[in-house]
């Protein structure tokens, strides 16, 4: 190696001693030319091994002599070993060990012009790692169900579980690493453990075990004593190895065997085939409807099956085979393969069988073959049974199968439409019989309609199973066609003769329409409905006013249990008065009333005549005065809960400043992935955690409005964290759409993060129905036309209908039931961004969503911190900053993330303390919590302007109770920086940079 001048080598040593690896290199003679400082430190206490000119075997076999190091893995032979690869300009990787415990790599590679260049790096950790990886395989292996023995290339066992020790040895040996696996298979055989079967010597089966091992065969049987049978596995392994695996499977096979008899002996065919069609097994019950033995079907093809088998069958599920046995035999069983669905087969002598198939875990199929003829012989029966039943009904009958073919027809269907038309056939379908009788002009279609567009129209009636549909005969009678579904699936249709039953509600008709004129001029607001399902058979212009064209009293009761008391009340004695009730009225708004009601006797039906009072204005103002009342007993709670809600976040927020400065300073610090990304995910949970304490704080406080530019985006998170648990839990899809170039607006962030909450959980109401369906949707843009920044909260709830939506916005306006809401979340909100100078604005789709606008002037943005300090930071390294608090694992946080900002922290555990260290040392910060036993943090700081006035503007506050009055009063009097609690690092940064700066402007 050639190095210019004494210059340039000391710069060459100067650069490689800054490596964080180390770094030797050799000359061609393999003497030591230089070694960097990282290989001192290696080589410590014994460096003087890497003076200039010393031979590279010295270097590492005197290494190795003074006990400095041990080669754990390189060339054999050691030192030597090393520098005969060298002399023929191998490559060589080693690794040492070194007395401190930690581990070396190292790499010598020759360079071009006979030396050699060695580079020296620490995989301690890598190693650690990789000996808890092989532990845990180990308890792995150990853990497993069956034997597992790893076997090196020479067929010596490296490594044998406690299932493998139990099953290949007895129970007094011990399997050693090392041991040849034949002397292995051998001992379990002369001991007994193995069964050598007659007529097979014990060579032989060592032969035949070694072709095993050596062939990496699969599931060969090695049969045990005592009837045991284990199954063996062999796998190459890629450093040339093999894996060898013992299952116990005398059990399993056992259970085969008996599964194999008991099906033998069922009275039921049965048969098993695999995902190709090919058959593994069947009894004797299966085959002998064919006239074979299981064997001989067994022999069979899936495609000779079907031509074997085919000649006996002469229908498949009600159709005849005809000529084409086979091929329709073939198609029935690949359909019945695709679809599972039962088959029914009969044979030339008469026989009835049912196939079924149901899928195995293998993806084969097992076959049932079921004998049914006497099942279609009592079915038979019963159709005769049932024909000569239906013969004698007053309706005119017909059945059609599934396919809507003609069954059979009873006498009176033939008497009412055959008469002139030509009787059905069996299997003629219904759209032909409807066409027929249509066309004929039996059934008298519509005026101006085609016949066979009314036959078809009839036909879609029946199948679709319709009810009651009038038609009319050529001779004026009147029927009802319905179609029924029967348990086979097919249709039963019937003809009902209503004619004198029309002529008698005509006439009826006539009498209710004198009674209706009557008692339209009645000003009295009544109304008649049916009792068993609410249906309204009378209602008057009066009551139609309030209620609308209701069909039904179940639509104005709020819930039906309500209705079900307002009977229960009633029916015991028939009448009621004075009775307390809630209706809906058309308008969608709630009535209160008092009702009377009076039960009696209508065309054969009980009714009930009711009339209602409404008393909602009077129940309003009543209401009103206990709201008062209510209102001033809120107040005081409130105010207790301010209180409380101080204490709570004061003992709160200092464990969970602790879980989010901590977890906060290990993200990005972890080489491991998976414990990285398991301290990203409790960061991010923690800071959400804090966000929404600060939230809720933030909105339960008593202060002025307070007026600054603000995110609209920021403010909508927020109170989506607040308020969002209720849809999270309903299974709703929350999606927000922000812009993140949206300008900031004026405002006060609590009060819009008030109204946002609102708006939220009135979404939640309105998707509370939907389930896994519901979707609410953040959208935030920026409207350039009127100069304002706009959030939209959108849900797919049912809507709001045209009729209400301009009152939505009025004081205790709900339509919510009594409890459930109070009707002044939306005016409150509507008031807050009024005040703010923006509009809050609704549109509904009526049973497909609701979007409200938060609608707010645009300001332009500030720039952010760094363009107003330009490059330089406020805040140079190395400052100097005295914590005070009184809880020591949360000071010792504090210093832990100052420390991780470069800054050099002092912990004081008091106020009395800290003013003590500030006599003794300086400090450029201060920062202090509020609430501290003793001198609280007021006291504190007016006794550093009282005594140190120096150090009045470098205090800052961190303090988790900025709901009391007292620490809110002394803030903002003293107007010092301060940050709440948890504390976030970005937090702390900005408090130190505001600190910073007023220093650097004393």
């Amino acid at each position: 190696m050639n190095i210019a001048s004494p210059t340039v080598a000391s710069h060459l040593c100067n650069a490689v001693d800054v490596l964080d690896e180390g770094l030797l290199l050799f000359d061609p003679d393999q003497k030591l030319i230089l070694a960097n400082r990282p290989c001192t430190k290696l080589f410590a206490p014994h460096d003087h091994l890497l003076s200039p000119g010393t031979p590279l075997r010295d270097v590492f076999a005197k290494a190795v002599e003074l006990g400095h190091f041990r080669i754990a893995r390189g060339p054999e032979g050691g030192a030597p070993g090393l520098s005969e690869a060298l002399q023929r300009r191998e490559a060589l990787e080693l690794q040492v060990a070194v007395a401190d415990g930690s581990r070396m790599a190292i790499k010598l590679t020759p360079l071009a012009d006979g030396g050699i260049a060695g580079t020296v790096t620490d995989i301690t950790d890598q190693k650690s790692a990789e000996a808890r990886a092989r532990a845990l395989l180990d308890e792995a292996i150990e853990a497993v169900d069956f034997g597992v023995a790893l076997i090196g290339e020479d067929e010596r066992i490296i490594f044998a579980n406690r299932k493998f020790r139990a099953l290949a040895t007895s129970g007094d040996d011990v399997l050693s690493p090392g041991a040849p696996i034949r002397d292995l298979y051998e001992r379990a055989i002369d001991t007994g453990v193995i069964f050598s079967p007659e007529g097979k010597t014990v060579g032989r089966m060592l032969d035949e075990f070694d072709s095993w091992i050596r062939g990496a065969s699969k599931g060969f049987s090695i049969p045990g004593t005592l009837g045991r049978e284990l199954v063996g596995n062999v796998y190459e392994t890629s450093l040339g190895g093999r894996l060898l695996t013992l299952e116990d499977v005398t059990e399993q096979r056992r259970a085969e065997r008996l599964f194999t008899e008991a099906v033998a002996c069922l009275p039921v065919g049965v048969a098993i085939e695999g995902p190709q069609g090919q058959f593994s097994h069947c009894n004797n019950a299966f085959a002998a409807p064919f006239g074979l033995t299981a064997e001989q079907i067994l022999d069979l093809s899936d495609a000779e099956r079907f031509t074997v088998l085919a000649p006996q069958i002469v229908r498949i599920s009600d159709r005849d085979v005809g000529q084409q046995g086979a091929q329709a035999f073939a198609e029935a069983v690949r359909r019945q393969r695709e679809t599972l669905e039962p088959m029914e087969v009969q044979f030339h002598n008469g026989r009835h069988y049912l196939v079924e198939r149901a899928v195995t875990e293998d993806d084969g199929r097992v076959v049932v073959v079921t004998d049914t003829t006497a099942l279609k012989e009592a079915e038979n029966r019963s159709l005769q049974t049932l024909n000569d039943t239906i013969q004698s009904l007053d309706e005119g009958l017909a059945m059609f199968d599934r396919d809507g073919r003609f069954v059979l027809g009873n006498r009176l269907w033939n008497t009412l439409f055959f008469r002139e038309v030509a009787l059905p056939e069996r299997g003629e379908t219904v759209a032909a019989i409807l066409r027929r009788i249509v066309g004929a002009g039996v059934i008298v279609k519509p005026e101006g309609m085609p016949a066979d567009d009314y036959a078809d129209s009839l036909t879609l009636f029946a199948r679709a199973f319709g009810k009651k549909r009038m038609c009319r005969l050529n001779d004026g009678k009147h029927l009802l066609f319905s179609t029924h579904r029967t348990e086979a699936g097919g249709y039963l249709i019937s003809f009902t003769d209503v004619t004198e039953q029309r002529r008698a509600e005509e006439e009826q008709r006539e009498a209710d329409l004198l009674l209706r004129k009557i008692v339209e001029a009645c000003p009295a607001n009544f109304l008649v409905s049916r009792i068993d399902d609410g249906k309204v058979i009378y209602i008057p212009p009066p009551s139609r006013e309030r209620f609308g064209d209701i069909e039904t009293t179940l639509s104005f009761f709020l819930n039906p249990e309500d209705r079900q008391n307002y009977l229960d009340a009633l029916l015991p004695t028939g009448s009621l008065d004075d009775y307390r009730v809630q209706f809906r009225r058309a308008d969608g708004s709630i009535m209160q009333g008092l009702t009377a009601a009076r039960v009696t006797e209508y065309k054969g039906e009980q009714v009930i005549v009711s009339s209602t009072r409404d008393i909602s204005e009077l129940l309003v103002m009543q209401e009103e005065l206990q709201h008062q009342r209510d209102m001033a007993h809120q107040a005081e709670k409130l105010s207790a809960l301010g209180e409380l809600l101080a204490g709570v976040a004061h003992e709160l927020n200092n464990p969970l400043s602790i879980i989010v400065g901590y977890a906060q300073m290990l993200e990005g610090k972890l080489d491991d992935p998976v414990l990285s990304k398991r301290v990203d995910r409790i960061a991010e949970a923690a800071k959400r955690s804090a966000r929404i304490v600060r939230a809720f704080l933030a909105m339960a406080r008593q202060r002025p409005t307070t007026v600054e530019p603000c995110s609209l985006n920021d403010i909508a998170g927020t109170a989506l964290d607040v308020a969002g648990y209720g849809l999270r839990a309903g299974g709703a899809q929350i999606e927000m759409m922000f812009d993140e170039t949206l300008p900031d607006v004026q405002g006060d962030p609590d009060q819009l993060v008030q109204v946002f909450s609102n708006l939220i959980v009135n979404a939640e109401h309105a998707l509370a129905p939907l389930g896994d369906a519901a979707r609410l949707i953040l959208r935030s843009f920026f409207d350039a036309a009127t100069n304002q920044s706009v959030v939209e909260v959108r849900d797919n709830g049912p809507g709001i209908p045209e009729e209400i939506r301009a009152r939505i916005f009025d004081p205790f306006f709900t339509t919510k039931d009594v409890g459930d809401g109070t009707g002044i979340g939306l005016a409150f909100s509507h008031r807050i961004i009024d005040t703010h100078g923006g509009a809050l604005e609704v549109e509904s789709e009526p049973g497909v969503r609701t979007s409200f606008f938060v609608r707010l002037d645009a300001v332009a943005n500030l720039p952010a911190p760094e363009d107003i300090h330009g490059d330089d930071p406020v805040m140079p390294p190395g400052k100097r900053v005295l914590v005070v608090d009184d809880e020591e694992t949360l000071g010792e946080l504090i210093c832990d993330m100052l420390r991780d900002m470069h800054c050099r922290p002092a912990l004081a555990a008091s106020a009395s303390e800290a003013l003590g260290l500030m006599d003794s040392e300086a400090f450029d910060i201060v920062l202090s919590d509020f609430k501290m036993a003793g001198m609280n943090g007021k006291a504190f700081y007016n006794a550093i302007v009282a005594t140190k006035p120096d150090y009045a503007d470098r205090v800052g506050f961190i303090t988790g109770d900025t709901m009391g009055d007292e620490v809110f009063r002394f803030l903002s009097e003293s107007r010092r920086p301060y940050i709440e609690k948890p504390i976030l690092q970005d937090d702390l940064a900005d408090l130190l940079d505001r600190l910073s700066g007023a220093e650097a402007t004393q």
